[in-house]
């Protein structure tokens, strides 16, 4: 199994940032996405300029196109087009994956990343 790419959808208008989730971590997000219950009607990511979440490519799942974590949502696409829309209370997976970040992000970056979620400069 390969490592996953987590782009940070900070901007608008130059490129965002990227980090790769080690296979092991990535294994370990699969598994808490997969016990996440469905969002409510109605529940959609984070849109508009500025930070917008976290999109995640290379799943280990041969299914799983891309994964979405915005604003207390992770959305689940498909090879098939279909799209799941769990919910991530808290916003703890869109946290998680922050922390796992602060590591190779730009200390600016950083500190926007954590404003939007609120967790402090």
């Amino acid at each position: 199994m390969t490592g996953m790419d987590v782009e940070i959808e900070l901007y608008s208008g130059r490129r965002n940032p990227v980090f790769g989730l080690a296979p092991e971590a990535g294994e370990r997000l699969m598994n808490r996405i997969a016990a996440l219950p469905p969002a409510p009607p109605g529940a959609a990511p984070l849109q508009g300029l500025g930070y917008r979440g976290l999109r995640i490519t290379g799943a280990p799942a041969a299914d799983v196109t891309e994964i979405v974590v915005s604003g207390g949502v992770i959305v689940v696409r498909d090879r098939n087009g279909t799209e799941r829309v769990l919910q991530d209370a808290g916003r703890a997976v869109e946290h998680s994956l922050a922390d796992l970040a602060a590591a190779g992000l730009d200390p600016a970056e950083m500190s926007v990343l954590r404003r939007e979620l609120g967790a402090g400069g």
